[in-house]
C-alpha cells in the first residue's frame, strides 16, 4: 500500500444490507452433499409433518409423531407406519416389499493396536412384509399408493436379548454402530433395474426399573445391612503395589470395610443413589477417620466392542459423576460411618444394554480408597459393583402411554445429535 493510499473503510450491516438468509431447501445456485435421500418435512401443519424420502420412481412418506430429531424416531416396540408411491408406473415387476433392518457394524483400522483391519457385520434385525406379488410366472405394472406398517420387536431375531438402540461410537482404531433402515425393494424381471430405496430410522427404546427406588440407606442396614432384603453389603478387598510383600503385613491388624446399597442395583438415569460406607479399624481407632477422608466413588460408564471373533476386546472408559460423601458418624472409637451419594449421570441419556459378543454398554460404581500419605506399604482398598441404569424411573410407563394415546416415546436422550452428520462425505 502506498504511503498516500487509505484502508478500506468497514460498515455494520444495517437493514438496508441484511445478511443472507439461511434455510433447509437449498436454492438452484446450491449443492447439497448428504449420504442417504433428500428429507423434506412438510409444514402444513403439526398433525401433517411427514418425513419425505424420494428416489427416481419412489417415494416414501413416514408418519411418526415429530419429536424434533433429525431422522424419523421410534420409541420401544414402535410401528413403522408409512405410504410408499410410484412416482412413475413401473412394469415387469415380480414383488414389492418393504423390509425393516438392523445391522451391527464394526470396523478396525489398520491402525488398530488389538484388531486386524476389516469390518464385521452382524443381522439384528429382519422384518419384511409383501405388498404387491405377481401372480406365478406373469408380471405386472405397479403404480399408485401402497400404505405399510412394521413393528420392532422387542427382542433380537431368534434370541432373548433385547433389541439394541441406536448407537455410534468412535474408539481408537475401531468404530462401532447399530443402524436401523427400512428398505424397499422393487423386483422385476430379467435384466431390468431393481428399485430400490432405503430410509435410516432411529430405534431409541426406552426402559424402567421393575421395581420402585431406596430413595437412602436405612440405618439400621449401615449397622447390619446382611439383615435387610433391601440392601447388599460388599466387602473390600486389599491389595498391595506390586513391590510389597502382602504377607509382610498382619491381616488381621488391617481395617475391616464394606460398601453398603440397594440389592436392586438397578437405577434411572439421573436419579440419586444412595450408598453408606463403614470402616472398621479396632486396632488403630485413629486410622478408620483417617481412611474416610480418602475415600473416592465414582460413577464410570463402559463401552465394549468385541473384536476377531470375540478373541479381543476394546473398551473405551468416561466418567459420569463423583460422589458426595459425607461422614455421617464417628462417635465410636475405631469405627466410621460414611453416607455418600451418587447421580446417575444425565436424566434420560443413559441405559446399560449388551449383545453378548459384540457390543455391550455397562455402568459401574468404581470405590478407591487410599492409604494416608505418611503410612507405607498399606494396601489400597478397592471394589467395582456392576449396575444397571435405565432411560426412565419407575412408574412412568402407564402415565406416558395415556398422555401420548398409547404410542410409545422414544428416549431421545440416547441420540447422538452428530449420528448423521459423521455419515455425510465429500466426493
Amino acid at each position: 500500500m502506498e504511503p498516500d493510499e487509505l484502508p478500506p473503510s468497514y460498515s455494520w450491516i444495517s437493514s438496508n444490507n441484511p445478511a443472507p438468509l439461511y434455510s433447509e431447501r437449498a436454492s438452484s445456485s446450491e449443492r447439497v452433499l448428504q449420504a442417504g435421500p433428500c428429507v423434506c418435512v412438510s409444514s402444513s401443519g403439526p398433525g401433517a409433518q411427514k418425513f419425505i424420502y424420494k428416489s427416481d420412481s419412489l417415494e416414501v412418506r413416514l408418519h411418526p409423531p415429530r419429536w424434533g430429531s433429525t431422522l424419523p424416531a421410534y420409541g420401544l416396540a414402535g410401528n413403522v407406519e408409512g405410504v410408499l408411491t410410484f412416482r412413475k408406473p413401473c412394469t415387469h415387476v415380480l414383488e414389492v416389499s418393504v423390509s425393516l433392518l438392523g445391522v451391527l457394524t464394526t470396523s478396525a483400522s489398520q491402525h488398530a493396536s488389538i484388531a486386524v483391519p476389516g469390518v464385521d457385520k452382524v443381522q439384528l434385525l429382519k422384518k419384511k412384509t409383501i405388498l404387491f406379488s405377481a401372480p406365478s410366472g406373469s408380471t405386472a405394472s405397479v403404480s399408485g399408493e401402497h400404505p405399510f406398517a412394521l413393528q420392532f420387536p422387542h427382542y433380537i431375531d431368534d434370541g432373548t436379548e433385547p433389541l439394541p438402540p441406536s448407537y455410534t461410537v468412535y474408539q481408537p482404531g475401531v468404530s462401532t454402530e447399530i443402524a436401523y433402515h427400512l428398505r424397499v425393494d422393487v423386483v422385476r424381471k430379467g435384466l431390468r433395474r431393481h428399485e430400490k430405496l432405503s430410509v435410516p430410522v432411529l430405534y431409541l427404546p426406552k426402559s424402567r426399573p421393575t421395581t420402585p427406588p431406596l430413595e437412602h440407606i436405612p440405618w439400621s442396614a449401615r449397622v447390619d445391612g446382611e439383615n435387610d432384603e433391601r440392601v447388599c453389603c460388599m466387602q473390600l478387598s486389599p491389595t498391595w503395589p506390586n513391590r510389597v510383600d502382602p504377607h509382610s503385613q498382619q491381616l488381621e491388624e488391617l481395617p475391616t470395610i464394606s460398601l453398603t446399597l440397594p440389592s436392586t442395583k438397578c437405577f434411572a438415569s439421573g436419579d440419586t443413589i444412595p450408598l453408606s460406607l463403614k470402616i472398621e479399624s479396632p486396632k488403630s481407632p485413629a486410622l478408620a477417620k483417617m481412611l474416610s477422608y480418602n475415600a473416592h466413588l465414582s460413577l464410570v460408564k463402559r463401552q465394549k466392542t468385541w473384536l476377531s471373533l470375540g478373541k479381543q476386546v476394546s473398551v473405551r472408559e468416561h466418567l459420569l459423576s463423583r460422589a458426595g460423601v459425607y461422614l455421617a458418624d464417628d462417635s465410636r472409637e475405631g469405627m466410621a460411618y460414611l453416607r455418600m451419594e451418587l447421580e446417575a449421570g444425565e436424566a434420560g441419556r443413559e441405559c446399560s444394554w449388551r449383545v453378548d459378543g459384540a457390543v455391550a454398554v455397562e455402568h459401574v460404581i468404581r470405590l478407591v480408597i487410599l492409604p494416608p500419605e505418611h503410612l507405607k506399604n498399606f494396601p489400597v482398598y478397592r471394589c467395582e459393583v456392576p449396575i444397571t441404569l435405565t432411560t426412565d424411573p419407575f412408574g412412568t410407563l402407564q402415565s406416558e402411554l395415556f398422555a401420548m394415546s398409547g404410542v410409545p416415546f422414544p428416549a431421545l436422550g440416547l441420540n447422538d445429535p452428530a449420528r448423521h452428520l459423521r455419515a455425510v462425505s465429500v466426493v
